[in-house]
């Protein structure tokens, strides 16, 4: 073999593979993204918007249920009292959806919370509300939710203001 051909083949070996590799092909792909203003959830608060369970007895334990319509009831009627400075009434809530489509949600109650006066809680509990478990298309707008639930008085319980809180999930 020629000593003098050696070194043009190696160019040439190189030539080649750097050709080989040297070929390629892009293209371009598109991205996006669209942005929502999120659902929001407001309670009203004050008369006609808290959850009240209205005035009532208490020398026997008995349960008053507030209905998402404000209807309320006892396991013992007698111990109701007409109050109108102190009205049952149902809980409200306003769920905004800002965009111009209905929107699947799911509305989350509470189990359990407490009315308290003083060093004395009654428990809250079977909360309800005027939309069904589950998921719920939400329209555009605002969208009015009610909330109902039972309170346990226990006998004897202490003359007093009892107040608490509850907390409405939406999850979307």
């Amino acid at each position: 073999m020629n000593k003098n051909l050696l070194p043009l083949t190696a160019v040439a070996l190189c030539f080649c593979a750097s050709q080989a590799m040297a070929a390629s092909d892009s293209a371009t792909g598109n991205s996006k993204a669209k942005i929502i203003e999120p659902i929001t959830i407001t309670a009203t608060t004050g008369t006609g918007g808290d959850l009240n369970f209205g005035t009532m007895l208490s020398s026997s334990a008995h349960n008053v249920t507030v209905s998402t319509a404000g209807a309320r009831s006892s396991t013992v009627s007698t111990m109701l009292v007409e109050d109108s400075a102190n009205s049952p009434h149902a809980g409200v809530f306003t769920v905004n959806n800002p965009g111009t489509a209905a929107r699947t949600v799911t509305i989350d109650l509470p189990s359990t919370s407490t009315v308290t006066s003083g060093s004395t809680s009654l428990d809250v509990d079977t909360f309800t509300s005027n939309f069904p478990s589950g998921s719920n298309n939400i329209p555009a707008g605002n969208t009015t939710v009610n909330v109902g639930a039972t309170l346990h008085v226990t006998a004897n319980a202490p003359a007093g203001d009892y107040t608490g809180t509850y907390n409405v999930t939406i999850s979307y």
